[in-house]
């Protein structure tokens, strides 16, 4: 039990570090929109971390794990992260950020169906209790007057949609990533690879709405490379650790964390208020992971003792 509990820990201290760096997203966008626009910083975002990627698994060898059978689904999951990411910034947009944070959990809640769809992955017993405790944490620190007013307010509709519609897209490229894993394709080949796809696919939106102020200043490049370097590159490798040791929905409750992180990451970097409520659905988040993390152990166990 010890090794697959290990593994569990492990995997959600990969997937909580994750959203730790996605958490500097809204305020690295924020220090570097005055200069650029969301469209193109989302296309730096993908062609810059495929770059890096790319580079480093060739110059590791680790492109020779990459497989003609794999190609279709780096398609899949490249062109789900790249819809995610177009839908949510116009989503975002059309509602408040408030409201995003709340609908923007349906990631998780369709990464949940997609396992069981596609990898016959089961959320029952003590793990469902887990989850439910997570998602009421989420919800008592980001469920306030303004959110609920914004979910159901018509003005917002279309926005709250919008939102919803990208967290299928984006289950896809975890489930996609959750495969690729599975079949032993390396970390840093898939991801140049579907980040690859991602720019391509986000290209003719970036060329559209393309409104970049030169030449940057020094602060715009400092929290471009964070953007870049912590909060996506860093970020999605440990997502991708994460998904090498926990079922693909066990992760993406895990990442239900990410709202929570952000405004404590708000509270730091722009002097945003926390609130009590806050900190009660911290504690419960944190309940339960812990009660996940159990549960992980001891399905990793079971599985162990069945193939043996």
């Amino acid at each position: 039990m010890s090794e697959a509990k290990g593994s569990a820990i492990g995997g959600i201290a990969y997937v909580v570090a994750a959203a730790v760096m996605w958490s500097l997203v809204p305020v690295s966008i924020k220090k570097v929109s005055a200069a650029m626009d969301a469209y193109t910083i989302t296309w730096v975002r993908f062609a810059g971390v495929s770059l890096l990627l790319l580079i480093y698994a060739h110059l590791s060898g680790d492109l020779k794990t990459l497989r003609r059978r794999d190609i279709g689904l780096i398609v899949a999951a490249g062109a789900g992260i790249g819809l995610n990411y177009v839908l949510y910034t116009c989503g975002i947009r059309l509602t408040t950020a408030s409201a995003g944070n709340v609908v923007v959990n349906f990631e998780a809640i369709w990464l949940v169906v997609l396992g069981r769809l596609w990898l016959k992955e089961r959320l029952g017993g003590v793990k469902l209790v887990g989850a439910i405790i997570t998602f009421a944490g989420v919800f008592a620190a980001i469920w306030n007057g303004e959110a609920l007013a914004a979910l159901i307010k018509s003005d917002y509709f279309i926005g709250n949609m919008l939102i919803v519609a990208c967290s299928m897209p984006w289950a896809v490229y975890g489930i996609g990533q959750k495969i690729l894993v599975e079949r032993g394709l390396a970390t840093s080949a898939a991801l140049a690879c579907i980040f690859g796809v991602a720019a391509l696919f986000t290209l003719p939106v970036m060329l559209v709405g393309y409104d970049v102020k030169l030449p940057l200043d020094l602060s715009a490049w400092i929290w471009l490379f964070v953007l870049v370097v912590m909060a996506t590159l860093a970020a999605y490798v440990f997502m991708a650790k994460g998904f090498e040791k926990l079922d693909a929905s066990t992760a993406g409750v895990i990442t239900c964390i990410l709202p929570i992180l952000t405004i404590f990451a708000a509270r730091i970097f722009l002097d945003e208020v926390v609130s009590y409520t806050v900190i009660l659905g911290a504690g419960l988040v944190v309940a339960g992971m812990i009660i996940i993390g159990n549960a992980e152990a001891k399905s990793h166990k079971a599985r162990q003792c069945n193939s043996s």
